[in-house]
């Protein structure tokens, strides 16, 4: 006698479910996001960031330390104070950079991707973007940090995580918003192409008003 299947839970999990979801990353194809996309929660989602958050700050503070400590083995002994003060204001740095920057960045990007998806035809939910791409942030988002204190050989490790990311990304914009593999490739990719055209565009903006901006300071200076 048939018997339908059993219907999909579309109710949050309990935030206690997540860990056991970010240790199958490398299980997550499109139909893993499809079956979770219906279990979306905006709250799940800010912890699951908060925690990369947490995670980023820290491997920033060690990572600062390393390379304070590194920098005072070769310094003078008279030039260590100072140079402890400046270790001090960068794992500030650090810590600001790894709080506000991991939350905004995560959003931010996300709500890039979704305007783009969006423009292509798609018309997928903010928050099940956000919920589905925050499995996967948070334990490559680690494994990049953890990485990234190894010299040379763990910034390419942490090169090809980011690559994998990115297929995540595709394979989540494709099931969330109902894309082309070809228009969620797109999606995805066109935060990255216009960072590098804004950057394009100071560093050619300033080449040209380089001169200019140097012809002020100076005739301000001569004028003190």
């Amino acid at each position: 006698m048939y018997q339908e299947p059993p219907a999909t839970p579309s109710s949050p999990r309990p935030f206690s479910e997540l860990p056991g979801l970010w240790t199958k990353v490398l299980q997550m194809t499109e139909e893993f996001f499809a079956q979770e996309a219906p279990r979306a929660s905006g709250s799940n989602t800010l912890i699951s960031v908060l925690i990369l958050a947490a995670i980023a700050t820290v491997l920033a503070v060690i990572s600062s330390a390393i390379m304070g400590g590194v920098q005072m083995a070769f310094l003078p002994r008279e030039y260590r104070e100072a140079a402890a003060a400046g270790i001090g204001g960068n794992t500030l740095c650090s810590l600001c950079s790894g709080l506000v920057g991991t939350l905004l960045g995560f959003y931010l990007g996300n709500g890039l991707v979704y305007l783009g998806a969006r423009v292509l035809g798609g018309s997928g939910e903010f928050g099940t973007q956000t919920y589905l791409a925050s499995l996967f942030a948070v334990p490559l988002g680690a494994v990049s940090g953890v990485l990234g204190l190894i010299p040379i050989v763990g910034a390419l490790a942490a090169l090809a995580v980011s690559a994998y990311a990115l297929v995540l990304n595709v394979r989540t914009v494709k099931v969330v918003h109902g894309l082309t593999t070809g228009k969620a490739v797109v999606a995805v990719l066109w935060p990255v192409l216009l960072i590098f055209v804004l950057s394009c565009l100071i560093i050619v903006v300033l080449a040209l008003l380089g001169p200019a901006i140097g012809n002020v300071f100076s005739d301000i200076v001569t004028n003190i």
